[in-house]
């Protein structure tokens, strides 16, 4: 396929179907006829650009992309790095080492949004001289408040860049930018990210040796969805700051009164000052109801970023999560990693318990149970409207089992989409009651699908009590 097939091929298939995740793979390689732009729902998305389509540069863009219809899966990639080396589990990916637990050296479990092993990670790789430079997710260079936004990709040379990088940022982000400085500035790298992203980098590391050779570890996230900027400004809204005063939010304040997964949110603006509220008094915050998530989200079947040398995410335990400092599950397969880990851990900087696949697989139950199995019934109801979907490691499914998660499948659609146009029309009109409105009559409906199960899984074990009882 030559050049302009292949970018145009891209164009007609994910970006025209909304699939496109704005990674900025696309749009890496000079002379490429891709530039990476924020819609009006605040989403990075790809553009071509009509000056540029009849550049030829050699580069497959398709296999470019995470949801290229021509690009190698999660697995074909992964294979290649890890098998063998590594078991492999369905859910999971490959692994050769899993773990729980958090940093106890310095201010890293503090600063982070868990248990501080993302950027204990980084840092590790540059005081150990593995790398140079590290590309990750933080404020502007000019920023005084760490949490100013918006966040993008940065490169850092020192340790303390790199701690300015913690926490979780639910926010949209593209690669394009700080990926062709690396392609210009000689060096070795590790870069951490989403699945997606993750992938994309595996991806460009396929077509481009400078890449294959600079970036050397590749570090990824548990992931839920990306979300678009509009999440954090429904945020800031709800808590009295309007969108356009928003200066800078942290999704995950600690509370050390709560269990981890009661955290806060904390935004400021100059004219409302800092203000602090539970996540869960804001509206919107329900993570599996999908708020704000893009598209292609919904159409990713990698949640431990599978592609990556190791992974880590937060340990949803029962065990784990009492802990309000928060804990990380982590694993690992690429073993001069895990050595890092294991050291670290006989020294007493890392406290890990080793953990079965199975825990970790828990860990994550509800987003392995959306991505993994109901996106066959995602992929049929595309399909239905005769639309592309790409292609992926599951295949199109006609029902779900049980039968009503076909429709809470159906109504957490609806909520993505509604809530990126409700959210449009709000800030157009000045009115976040546009918004909440628009969004509670399906988030209603969609919050009793919840109770029904809750109420038949009763049912359900009682009669079971009941018969085993002999009653």
């Amino acid at each position: 396929m030559s050049t302009k097939q292949s970018y145009q091929a891209l164009n007609d298939t994910v970006i025209a179907n909304g699939f496109c995740i704005g990674c900025g793979a696309c749009a890496v390689f000079e002379q490429s006829p891709f530039g990476i732009v924020m819609d009006e729902y605040g989403q990075f998305q790809s553009r071509l650009n009509a000056s540029n389509v009849a550049s030829e540069t050699g580069t497959d863009y398709e296999k470019l992309c995470p949801f290229g219809f021509n690009a190698p899966n999660e697995d074909d990639i992964a294979k290649r790095y890890f098998s063998e080396s590594c078991e492999y589990n369905t859910q999971v990916g490959y692994y050769k080492g899993v773990y729980a637990g958090h940093v106890t050296e310095g201010e890293f479990r503090n600063r982070g949004s868990s248990g501080g092993m993302g950027t204990w990670m980084l840092n590790e790789l540059m005081a150990k001289e593995l790398v140079d430079y590290v590309v990750h997710v933080k404020s502007g260079e000019e920023a005084d408040d760490l949490n100013s936004i918006p966040f993008g990709y940065r490169i850092s040379d020192t340790l303390e860049d790199i701690q300015k990088g913690g926490k979780s940022r639910y926010y949209p982000i593209e690669l394009s930018e700080v990926l062709k400085t690396v392609r210009n500035q000689p060096g070795r790298y590790a870069v951490i990210g989403l699945p997606c992203f993750i992938k994309s980098i595996r991806l460009l590391q396929d077509q481009d040796p400078i890449l294959a050779e600079r970036i050397r570890y590749c570090v990824g996230l548990v992931c839920g969805h990306l979300k678009s900027a509009r999440y954090a400004e429904s945020l800031a809204w709800q808590m009295g700051i309007v969108p356009t005063e928003l200066q800078a939010i942290d999704f995950r304040v600690k509370d050390p009164s709560q269990p981890a997964n009661r955290y806060s949110t904390y935004a400021s603006s100059a004219s409302s000052g800092k203000k602090t509220v539970p996540t869960n008094q804001l509206f919107g915050t329900d993570w599996g109801a999908g708020a704000f998530k893009y598209k292609a989200c919904d159409f990713c079947d990698d949640v431990f970023a599978e592609t990556a040398d190791v992974v880590l995410g937060d340990a949803w335990l029962p065990e784990y999560v009492k802990d309000s400092y928060g804990t990380n599950v982590v694993v690992t397969r690429n073993d001069e990693l895990r050595k890092l880990i294991i050291n670290a851990c006989s020294e007493g900087r890392l406290a890990l318990d080793e953990l079965s696949i199975k825990k970790a697989i828990q860990s994550q139950d509800a987003g392995l149970r959306h991505r993994k199995v109901s996106i066959g019934y995602r992929l049929h109801c595309e399909k239905t409207d005769n639309a592309w979907v790409p292609t992926k490691r599951a295949n199109p499914s006609r029902t779900l089992s049980p039968r009503y998660e076909m429709k809470r499948q159906q109504l957490r659609t609806k909520l993505r989409d509604f809530s990126h146009k409700s959210f449009r029309d709000a800030k157009i009109d000045s009115d976040l009651s546009i918004y909440i409105n628009t969004m509670q009559s399906v988030y209603k409906d969609y919050s009793r699908q919840g109770l029904s199960f809750i109420r038949r899984l009763l049912s359900f074990t009682k009669r079971k009590i009941n018969i085993f009882l002999g009653r």
